[in-house]
């Protein structure tokens, strides 16, 4: 196995600017690396910075200090020298993520956005439709929802059509934030599966599970981000 991600004396601090520009630094120094094929879960306490960690990854943060090499085809990119253009690129084409919370186009139907990754890369109709019932049948949301768009959804149905969208189309690097949260035991089921499914195919998977029976499911590594707390190497540079 090899690296499709490398995060290298990573560090993130924000500025709040309505308390007279103070500097709340979250992370600092995290070193960690993801193979194809392999699943690393963060762990630590709520306010630790995992969420942060992948939203940088995803290039929603930016990084203070630090590199976050993703292997794009047979090159790395720096998501974080990476333009705005290159970043859009990179979630259309190798990096997957699941957020907790769902955000779509109003009154676009289910059916359709779980297909609109896979037409986006030149599935024809059918066959994006096809596969996008397919994944909604694994996580179980009933064919009547399909037509409707997901805005008046409960959260978890909100929840499953995010997690079939996002693993619509194989993307060989998948972030995953708290995916289960709001799941059944039936759905979890679904979601290691896809997981599974996900890691057979080479996927490198980097995923925040406050569930410690998921955790223990589809874990190889966790990585513990209590560890890239040393801020003074932030204060350094500054």
């Amino acid at each position: 196995m090899f690296a499709a991600l490398d995060i290298s004396d990573l560090a993130k601090q924000f500025t709040l600017h309505m308390q007279d520009s103070a500097e709340l630094p979250v992370i600092a120094g995290a070193n960690l690396s993801v193979a194809s094929g392999e699943c690393v879960v963060l762990s630590g306490p709520s306010g630790a910075g995992k969420s942060s960690i992948l939203k940088m990854i995803y290039g929603t943060y930016p990084c203070t200090l630090g590199s976050i090499r993703v292997l794009d085809g047979d090159n790395y990119v720096d998501v974080a020298m990476a333009s705005a253009r290159d970043l859009l690129a990179l979630r259309q084409t190798t990096v997957g993520y699941v957020s907790q919370f769902l955000r779509v186009i109003p009154r676009v139907p289910t059916i359709t956005l779980v297909a609109e990754p896979l037409v986006r890369r030149g599935a024809d109709l059918t066959s994006a439709h096809d596969q996008a019932a397919s994944l909604l049948q694994k996580l179980n949301l009933p064919e009547r929802l399909w037509p409707l768009p997901p805005a008046t959804f409960s959260g978890g149905e909100q929840q499953r059509v995010n997690i079939a969208r996002a693993f619509a189309h194989p993307m060989p690097i998948m972030l995953l934030d708290e995916p289960t949260a709001s799941l059944d035991a039936e759905n979890r089921e679904a979601v290691v599966s896809l997981i599974h499914e996900a890691k057979r195919r080479g996927a490198a998977i980097l995923g925040i599970f406050h569930d410690k029976d998921m955790r223990d499911r589809i874990a190889d590594r966790l990585v513990d981000v209590t560890a890239f707390q040393t801020f003074h190497s932030i204060n350094a540079e500054s």
